[in-house]
């Protein structure tokens, strides 16, 4: 293990890394090119996922490194998107984080009449299939959604259409993924602001704490929370984010309820929940549904957090 280490990078795997490597008993320092630590994630449990980060690590966020070299110590130097500010960092090593890339450039797939996007990304159309009929491709291949699940969930779609000479399109309306850090992300579907910039403020919340319930209280759990996002008109579930133990695990209740007909959270709440168990937390998030302007006012209370 190095005793310390620059992670280039502030999304899921610099976060993860970031997490195994402190937990390790290396020093830890993140640079983050964007401005939010976590980007993808919903702004409020960014701030708490970094809040309880930088107990154990040096987060900075909106510094892109510019340089990078190598004397007694790896140094990197970053300046800040803001204000040109340039930092010097050392290091016993530096491990890059800042996003991946197709290695199509060496497998060179247009040679067997494969098309690729501008990126170097296998184009492939609802099925799953190339440009070049009988031929098939998947998981981090396309670019689409770079998580193992997705690909194992597309070798399925490749095997009834390829295999079995089926049409099944792929369905991504409900893209799950966890960052498994101290404490757990999780989140499935749209985020607040997608879910606004598409209905508008016909949208409602469900909220609730792990430590208002039984088993976060058991547990002492802090600042742990379960967001669901609603269509108001029909309580139709357009996504899902928790971040506390478990978020992993609990997240899948409401991927099964996003893969159901109507896409509603009534069988959870019209469900016998064991008592006391984490999964409460989930039934009373859905019970528990705020309108946009309470929630924000909710976040602004509890966590000092100010969203738009």
């Amino acid at each position: 293990m190095p005793e310390s280490i620059i992670i280039v990078g502030g999304g899921y795997i610099a976060a993860e890394y970031g997490h195994f490597f402190s937990s390790m008993g290396s020093n830890v320092i993140i640079v983050g090119r964007n401005p939010q630590f976590l980007p993808k994630e919903e702004r409020e449990i960014s701030y708490l996922a970094r809040k309880e980060m930088e107990k154990h690590a040096q987060v900075f966020t909106n510094y892109e490194v510019k340089e990078a070299w190598q004397d007694n110590m790896k140094r990197i130097v970053a300046v800040n998107r803001e204000t040109g500010e340039r930092k010097e960092f050392e290091a016993d090593e530096v491990l890059i984080a800042a996003g991946r890339a197709s290695n199509s450039d060496i497998l060179q797939p247009e040679r067997g009449g494969i098309e690729t996007d501008e990126r170097g990304w296998i184009k492939v159309d609802e099925y799953l299939q190339t440009s070049q009929p009988g031929i098939w491709a998947m998981g981090d291949a396309t670019g689409r959604y770079l998580f193992k699940h997705v690909a194992n969930y597309e070798s399925q779609i490749v095997y009834y259409n390829a295999i079995l000479g089926k049409k099944v399109k792929a369905d991504y309306h409900a893209v799950p993924h966890a960052v498994f850090t101290y404490p757990e992300i999780a989140g499935v579907g749209m985020g607040e602001r997608e879910a606004i910039k598409k209905y508008g403020k016909d949208v409602l919340i469900g909220f609730y704490r792990y430590e208002d319930t039984g088993k976060g209280v058991a547990i002492k759990a802090r600042d742990y929370f379960v967001k669901i996002i609603l269509e108001r008109k029909n309580l139709r579930i357009l996504g899902a984010h928790i971040i506390g133990h478990h978020a992993s695990i609990l997240i899948h209740e409401i991927i099964n309820m996003m893969y159901t007909v109507e896409q509603t959270p009534r069988p959870i709440f019209n469900a016998m929940y064991i008592h006391p168990s984490m999964s409460e937390v989930i039934q009373r998030a859905v019970s528990n549904l705020l309108t946009l302007e309470e929630y924000h006012h909710l976040m602004k209370e509890h966590y000092g957090i100010i969203l738009d």
